[in-house]
């Protein structure tokens, strides 16, 4: 019996890893195609690697970025998307964007440094340990005029208001860079759902 009871134990733990391991699904039905976990393995790539899955260099983020620094947990407000005040630490590897659901790419900018490209990837899905799962689940409904704010640790507030929206392919990590004449936000996300074949960016330019 309690040979049994052992067995039956951990084939419990080891189902529960395994679900940990898959992507959360879509609040809602957003395709008749089945959301597979293999599809979702796409999705697994931050934004600024270069072609052949070699990781971009972030000292040349942060050069073209005028020696950006983290500057702390920022914290981001989108309200359109009722997103109010989500803390946004600085990481670069996948490892961090899954477990926090978003994160500020290290060696991008920050909104107080001008001329500067501040760079915030979160899922549009996420999975079931992820601590903010769905974060930009609904970002390619942002439009031009609409507002995205970030506070620094001291609670000093940025705004931005977005004027531009492209897709791009996982490798090009160009997007992380500035752009001339601008102090900017890049949001991204992975789209379409749920293949996650291409990277969403969402900018907005500071207005105050």
């Amino acid at each position: 019996m309690f040979k049994s009871l052992k067995v039956s134990l951990l084939v419990v733990s080891l189902a529960l890893v395994g679900l940990a391991a898959l992507p959360a699904y879509p609040k809602t039905e957003t395709t008749s195609l089945a959301l597979r976990p293999t599809k979702v393995e796409n999705a697994r790539t931050l934004l600024g690697e270069r072609p052949g899955g070699a990781k971009a260099d972030p000292a040349d983020r942060a050069r073209s970025n005028d020696g950006a620094g983290s500057g702390g947990t920022m914290t981001l407000s989108v309200p359109k998307l009722g997103l109010e005040d989500v803390a946004v630490p600085t990481g670069d590897s996948q490892v961090e964007l899954d477990r926090e659901g978003i994160i500020h790419l290290e060696g991008s900018g920050t909104p107080w440094q001008e001329g500067s490209n501040t760079v915030v990837v979160g899922h549009a899905l996420g999975y079931m340990r992820t601590k903010v799962p769905y974060v930009f689940y609904e970002l390619d409904t942002l439009k031009p005029g609409d507002e995205i704010l970030v506070k620094d640790q001291n609670g000093e507030e940025y705004a931005f208001e977005v004027y531009d929206a492209l897709t791009v392919r996982p490798e090009d990590f160009w997007v992380t860079f500035p752009v001339e004449g601008k102090t900017v936000i890049s949001l991204q996300t992975c789209t379409p759902i749920p293949s996650f074949e291409k990277r969403l960016i969402v900018r907005g330019e500071l207005v105050g």
